[in-house]
């Protein structure tokens, strides 16, 4: 079975990125070329407009792409032999100092290494990254999203867990699921690119904007329960409708900040949503209620 992705952690990920996050992609291979530079900054070109837009302006991530280095002589492995990444990134590294291009300039570096034949597309090593295939916007903002500090965005049909099971990246919606739509609240509060999101403590009704664009209406609303902690977000686009996660005090992500659970089934109908009309019950908590959609905010109401 092929992995999409795998984000394996030696040394730590950093804090939240910078503003201007410098990035190098070394392109390293025993002789093959299998795809151009002018693709692989394209496809980072996206990637910068996508962060952009994620972060309301507040972030850009500024990319180096090397010419293709075709003097590898030892194909990449898959794991450090030695016990770290060294022997990994080791000799691409050289090749690119090589080249005139320094790694210790750079906030993260990518290697795209696709002589590399593994069970997986993506790894994330610290800021480190190592690439098995042409890279594509969905995989560098997954891998990103590791360098800046974000663990999977994981997705179960309830939170029993031993009952319905869990989706390492089962969230449909976040590029640290299997998704492209956004990053989700959690995870931009987590980056702080959206600021402390207001607690839910007492019942009645609250606006809820979408967290795609700067509002001074609540973005999510935060729910503290004995059993964790719960995001809800309202999403106008593709569909309009409110989305809940579920923060486990005890699902561990280390060095990561804790994963998010997208709760896949919140009704009985096939998606991973409520709609005007529609009823969450949050376990232990309140019944939350969508009653009005509009393009620009929804109004929420919670009850007992």
């Amino acid at each position: 079975m092929v992995v999409l992705f795998a984000a394996v952690a030696l040394p730590s990920a950093g804090a939240a990125p910078k503003a201007n996050e410098r990035v190098l992609v070394v392109l390293a291979s025993t002789g093959a070329k299998p795809y151009t530079v002018a693709e692989v900054q394209r496809t980072f070109d996206q990637a910068d407009a996508f962060i952009q837009r994620s972060s309301f302006g507040q972030m850009q991530v500024h990319v180096d792409v090397t010419p293709w280095l075709t003097g590898l002589t030892v194909k990449p492995s898959c794991g450090g032999t030695d016990g770290t990444v060294e022997s990994i990134f080791g000799p691409p590294r050289k090749a690119a100092a090589g080249a005139g291009f320094e790694s210790t300039r750079y906030d993260t570096v990518i290697y795209a290494l696709p002589d590399a034949h593994c069970g997986f597309s993506g790894a994330t090593f610290g800021h480190q990254i190592m690439l098995t295939r042409q890279p594509t916007l969905d995989l560098l903002l997954h891998e990103l999203g590791h360098t800046f500090g974000l663990a999977h965005a994981m997705g179960s049909d309830c939170i029993d867990l031993l009952r319905c099971g869990l989706d390492d990246t089962g969230d449909a919606f976040s590029p640290m699921g299997s998704g492209s739509l956004d990053y989700s609240a959690y995870e931009k509060s987590v980056l702080g690119w959206i600021p402390t999101q207001p607690r839910v403590t007492t019942p009645k009704r609250y606006a809820l904007a979408p967290p795609t664009a700067k509002s001074r209406v609540a973005q999510a609303l935060v729910v503290d329960t004995a059993r964790g902690t719960w995001w809800i977000e309202y999403r106008s686009q593709p569909f309009r409708g409110l989305v809940f996660r579920y923060v486990d005090p005890e699902n561990h992500s280390a060095p990561y900040a804790q994963s998010a659970v997208l709760i896949l089934k919140p009704t009985k109908h096939a998606r991973a949503w409520i709609v005007k009309g529609e009823t969450y019950r949050i376990p232990f908590s309140f019944r939350v209620t969508l009653t009005k959609a509009a393009a620009t905010r929804a109004e929420v109401r919670f009850r007992p």
